[in-house]
Formats: C-alpha cells, structure tokens, sequence
C-alpha cells in the first residue's frame, strides 16, 4: 500500500509530527520513508513518486518510538490490534 505525500502529511499531522507536505517530503528525501514510483491508478500529484506505508509504519514504530496501535489507528484510521 502507498499513499501520496499529501496522505502521509495528514497521518503526520494526526501524530502531531508536522502539519504539511514538506514534512513529509523532508522525510522521504532523508531516507526514512521509503519512495516508490507513482502508479498510473494513484491520483495526480506533483510529485512522481508516493510513500510505502510499511515504511512509514516502521519509521514511526521502531525510530520514533510510538506504540503500534496508535500508529495503526493513525495510518488506517481504525484501532489495531482489538
């Protein structure tokens, strides 16, 4: 699964880690969030490439340190693990 960075911004923002795109996008060019060419289905973005979500679960599970389920519920907007 991937998201746009517009998507991984507001899951950002939901963890109150940042508020924008940029945040995002400063992510991704650090290498923390893993970069995947953009699918001739996804929407129309931008930029040419969109976030692996299991990336951006690991980075904010394992080097931020927040726990699963509040990572889950904050990528797929549900509770985890119940």
């Amino acid at each position: 699964m991937n998201y746009t960075l517009e998507q991984t911004g507001r899951v950002l923002s939901r963890l109150k880690m940042g508020v924008s795109t940029q945040s995002a996008k400063k992510l991704v060019d650090n290498g923390k969030l893993k970069r995947v060419q953009r699918p001739h289905y996804c929407p129309n973005t931008a930029d040419p490439f969109v976030v692996c979500v299991d990336s951006l679960q690991n980075y904010l599970i394992n080097e931020v340190g927040l726990n699963a389920n509040v990572v889950y519920e904050a990528v797929y907007g549900t509770g985890g693990n119940q």
